[in-house]
């Protein structure tokens, strides 16, 4: 990535003029002082501030939107939300409550079961016993669920 070696006023012209325009009476008194001088001595400095000044006349030469057609959107914006509402009324949520609570209640308790036996068998030496039945020794199995290393989430080593 190659960058362009310019001088930080420069840089911080351009912001000021991204940031404020190319009228100088809209910048902060320090600022304004601080790129004066850089403005006087430095001739793409004076370069930038004229292409700002070219910029902010094409600007001023848009077409400036009409408040009545902008009072009329904003009306039929409102007239349309209110016919449309988004909201569910209380009737069918009523309706449709006691089917959405059994079918999410019966979901909860299948992840929650599945949960503690994992847990469980995590623990236990269950899925040991079961890695060991290929006729090798129960010892001799790698543990799953099972660490020692309580910070080894934490090791910046490991990610």
């Amino acid at each position: 990535m190659t960058r362009n070696l310019q001088p930080v006023g420069l840089d911080r012209l351009e912001t000021a003029l991204d940031t404020y325009g190319a009228d100088r009476t809209r910048w902060p008194a320090p600022l304004r002082h601080e790129l004066s001088a850089l403005i006087a001595d430095s001739g793409e400095a004076r370069k930038l501030l004229r292409d700002a000044e070219l910029f902010d006349q094409l600007l001023d030469q848009a077409p400036q939107y009409d408040l009545s057609r902008l009072d009329g959107l904003k009306k039929r914006i409102e007239a349309a939300v209110e016919h449309q509402p988004r909201l569910v009324s209380a009737k069918q949520q009523a309706a449709r409550s006691p089917v959405l609570r059994r079918n999410h209640g019966w979901a909860a308790t299948a992840l929650a079961a599945s949960l503690v036996l994992g847990v469980l068998a995590g623990q236990s030496n269950v899925v040991n016993s079961f890695w060991g039945s290929n006729g090798s020794s129960a010892n001799a199995t790698p543990q799953i669920a099972q660490t020692d290393d309580g910070d080894a989430l934490l090791d910046e080593d490991l990610l």
